[in-house]
């Protein structure tokens, strides 16, 4: 299964103490994966399966440490699969939403400048927000290209959730 649509679909279904997220938060965590490591070409995400620039945090549940320090001085995580390191993403939103960082509906959330907003003042990147949401953008408008293994009635279905949820 290609990396994306693992994402995707790990996602969707949640992790071992966490619900699924709603499909246009999947799609953004997709978009975000593929951003923070230059379409799956990165060191980390090669060598540690770390799909979110996750940095290591002593203790964490899914993670070990890598040994390697990243640009921003901060040891990076390193995972067992890629499955861990969505995991870890996922736990990390929910615990925003925990703390009123995020909606308590997640399905409010359907657009990159909305989801890099949120991050960026939960502090998870350091990043302009111009820059984030262009990276977003890039990847989560290819989507729909990209996953199209995953099913195209459930691509159609999310699409019409996002289109037209407000009617």
């Amino acid at each position: 299964m290609a990396a994306d649509e693992l994402i995707y679909q790990t996602a969707r279904t949640g992790s071992p103490v966490n619900p699924g997220l709603p499909p246009a938060l999947a799609y953004l965590l997709v978009a975000q994966a593929k951003h923070e490591t230059g379409n799956f070409t990165s060191k980390f995400f090669k060598q540690y399966n770390n799909a979110f620039g996750y940095s290591y945090v002593a203790g964490g549940k899914y993670q070990t440490g890598s040994g390697t320090i990243a640009d921003n001085g901060a040891p990076i995580a390193s995972y067992p699969n890629v499955q861990n390191s969505v995991y870890e993403i996922i736990d990390w939103i929910y615990r925003r939403r925990n703390e009123g960082k995020f909606p308590q509906d997640l399905t409010t959330i359907t657009t990159p400048e909305q989801y890099a907003q949120l991050l960026k003042n939960a502090g998870y990147y350091g990043d302009t927000l111009t820059n984030y949401v262009n990276g977003l953008k890039r990847f989560f408008s290819n989507n729909i290209v990209a996953t199209t293994s995953g099913g195209v009635l459930l691509i159609m279905a999310a699409l019409f959730y996002v289109l037209y949820k407000k009617y």
